[in-house]
């Protein structure tokens, strides 16, 4: 059975036969939520594909020698990549009411129950807050090997100027792409030496006491946005690995940045990362999917409609993960009937179809393919883990998941309609109609369904 994965690298642009530092020791590092606000489903489409590639790997290797680290930002950076704007974590504390580190508590929650649901695996999820000192230190050998000068009142910088390939995960011309955006680029932070320069280390203001702050050698103040994983990555997976993964928003400054901060510092013997891979955006009407799409597309709002998890990984898998997938009801329902249509089959030579089914997954995870093949000849009875964890073997109809809040508008109407107050239960009955659903009534019980159209 072949094991030949080939995967994507934005490096080199250019598909590759993964050749692992160490096939005992496999390490992948992707880059996880700010843990301000609950993930959308553009967040949820980047967290799959990270757990579908540790699955391969873990298929490939074993999961006894696959190590896969996703960090929490659970410390406030600012809104823009400019290094200006304000915290996000206090800004949005501020809106709840509560702490910082509440917030971040919350919604780091939020995200392990949302991941749960979906069935997607991280060997460990590190916080910010808890390698501050991991950071400080990147910090301090860049300022060693004079990589870095300070802004007064401001913070430590990263002169991106003393680094020759600065900006290599760009493009194949990087160096005029580079060349052009520091003559042209309005510098936003005052003191900057180059348009490309970031921030190590900020200071605290003087005249402001934020929530989030710590002593460093220099001034007491917060992690620049890039620095935490750099320093998550090398405790946990070492100065060299395997595969790192992020959103193709992250390749022009966030990924950039940590490359730069790696190479000049702990990582002197290039290339830091051997594999970058990076997944694209989920739009809704053509425009990407972003935090302001509010709670209307979250993990949540799909249970509450009725779909599960297992209907929305399936939604996923229908697109390459790096092409461009359009979300709408319309094809989440599509995508459910789709998974519904499978049929469970025990075919005479089970080991060759389960051959065809991996080479399209070892294809640069090349999941539309896979489900083609599935509908053609149908889903084995008894897959391997790998495949099954896709949601796509199950042999009987899955649980629907009922929120609270109609749970107890069901129980509220039975009540009603067994003490004969039926004007009560009628009222009652338009709620749950309002809300999508219907209750079915027994003798003795009761259940809930969607509301037939």
């Amino acid at each position: 059975m072949t094991n030949k994965l080939h995967i994507y690298n934005t490096l080199t642009r250019q598909k590759e036969q993964f050749q692992p530092i160490d096939e005992n020791d496999i390490r992948i590092y992707s880059c996880g939520p700010t843990v301000y606000s609950d993930p959308h489903l553009g967040n949820l489409r980047y967290f799959f594909f990270c757990g579908l590639l540790g699955d391969v790997l873990r298929m490939i290797y074993g999961s006894e020698h696959v190590t896969q680290v996703m960090n929490i930002t659970d410390v406030g950076h600012l809104t823009d990549d400019g290094d200006a704007g304000e915290d996000k974590m206090e800004k949005w504390a501020r809106r709840e009411g509560v702490s910082a580190w509440d917030i971040a508590k919350k919604y780091e929650d939020n995200f392990k129950r949302y991941i749960e649901q979906l069935h997607i695996h991280f060997d460990k999820l590190p916080k910010a807050t808890d390698h501050i000192e991991e950071q400080i230190a990147i910090v301090k050998m860049l300022e060693e090997k004079w990589y870095t000068y300070e802004i007064d009142q401001d913070g430590i910088y990263m002169n991106t100027s003393k680094i020759a390939d600065y900006g290599k995960l760009m493009w194949p011309n990087y160096a005029k792409h580079i060349e052009g955006l520091q003559a042209g680029a309005r510098v936003d932070v005052e003191g900057k030496k180059n348009a490309t320069d970031f921030a190590l280390w900020k200071f605290s203001p003087e005249w402001q006491q934020r929530q989030m702050e710590w002593e460093s050698p220099r001034w007491k103040g917060f992690p620049g946005w890039h620095i935490e994983c750099n320093a998550m990555s090398r405790k946990y997976l070492g100065d060299h690995f395997d595969i790192h993964t992020g959103g193709v928003d992250h390749i022009p400054v966030h990924h950039s940045d940590e490359i730069a901060q790696a190479e000049c510092s702990y990582a002197e013997d290039k290339p830091w990362v051997n594999y970058w891979m990076h997944a694209q955006f989920l739009n809704i009407g053509g425009e990407k999917v972003a935090k302001s799409a509010g709670d209307d597309l979250s993990l949540p709002a799909i249970i509450a409609k009725w779909y599960t998890p297992e209907d929305l990984r399936y939604f996923f898998l229908q697109a390459h993960y790096r092409s461009f997938q359009d979300f709408s009801w319309e094809a989440l329902a599509a995508a459910k009937k789709g998974r519904q249509k499978l049929q469970i089959i025990s075919p005479g030579d089970e080991v060759e179809l389960l051959e065809q089914f991996r080479e399209d997954l070892l294809d640069d995870l090349n999941t539309p393919a896979l489900l083609a093949k599935l509908h053609k000849f149908g889903v084995p009875k008894w897959l391997d883990d790998t495949i099954r964890k896709l949601g796509i073997g199950q042999d009987k109809i899955e649980e629907i998941i009922i929120p609270e809040e109609i749970k107890a508008l069901a129980e509220k109407r039975w009540e009603a309609k067994q003490a004969k107050d039926y004007a009560m239960a009628d009222e009652l009955r338009d709620e749950l109609k309002a809300a999508g659903r219907e209750m079915r009534e027994g003798k003795d019980n009761y259940s809930v369904v969607p509301l037939e159209k």
